[in-house]
């Protein structure tokens, strides 16, 4: 293991040294631990998002520490230099899969925001979408992760990326801007998120990637079918790609 940072009370990021692993901005691995003596299973593990992107190392995920967990309580307990399994990428929440468009909004809750993180830091993303929106909604101003990314996205696409933030429990600023108070689907349903952003979420227009709390993509998912969006498949062209991750 490479390191370990915390954000907040039970929210941090893990990197992890393994240059082996190829994946696709989006997608994730199982990190794994030794099981306890006397378990079934000889492992136990779970599923993250990478955070970092494809060309870089170590690799990173964002981790939020669970009191009963069997796994993360251990995660945040590793230090630099204490061993780690991880597995092969996987999962189809990558650019690749979603259709080209004028404006891309993704759109996340809590460490829904991982693999946005890592499609930010991708050329393939920014040669796809003329402009692209980041909305992350968190409880407090400090599970507000990664900043210096967030920065150095903007430095370098300039007016053809939007950051909004969303902070539920507290009223909260981002470099002299004042965060949304309250939750996406409310600012959906009042035009206020639209608004500051400058740009409309429509079936014409727009595609809309969703990662998170289940409710809030759920909720989403039917707001914007209100306006005549669907679910992209393959067989079926639409608007919107989903993942649940919580």
């Amino acid at each position: 293991m490479a390191g370990h940072f915390l954000w907040a009370e039970r929210l941090f990021s893990l990197q992890v040294d393994a240059p082996e692993i190829r994946f696709a901005a989006g997608q994730f691995a199982s990190l794994a631990l030794p099981s306890p003596e006397g378990s079934a299973e000889p492992m136990v593990s779970r599923p993250y998002s990478f955070v970092n992107a494809p060309d870089t190392a170590p690799h990173e995920f964002l981790i939020v520490e669970l009191p009963q967990g069997t796994l993360s309580s251990r995660l945040a307990r590793l230090r630099e230099g204490d061993d780690i399994w991880i597995g092969n990428a996987y999962g189809f929440f990558v650019c690749d899969e979603v259709p080209a468009a004028p404006v891309l909004w993704m759109m996340a809750t809590g460490t829904g925001v991982a693999p946005f993180l890592s499609m930010l830091r991708t050329s393939e993303l920014w040669q796809k979408f003329g402009h692209v929106v980041l909305v992350h909604s968190v409880r407090w101003a400090e599970e507000r992760v990664y900043p210096n990314v967030i920065e150095a996205v903007q430095r370098e696409h300039g007016a053809r990326f939007s950051y909004a933030p969303f902070v539920s429990r507290e009223t909260a600023n981002y470099k002299n801007h004042l965060c949304f108070p309250g939750r996406i689907t409310a600012a959906l349903v009042s035009g206020q998120l639209e608004k500051a952003v400058g740009h409309a979420i429509d079936k014409e227009t727009a595609q809309v990637m969703l990662c998170g709390n289940p409710a809030m993509v759920e909720e989403v998912q039917r707001l914007l079918g209100e306006r005549g969006m669907r679910r992209h498949r393959k067989r079926a062209p639409g608007q919107i790609t989903t993942e649940a991750y919580w």
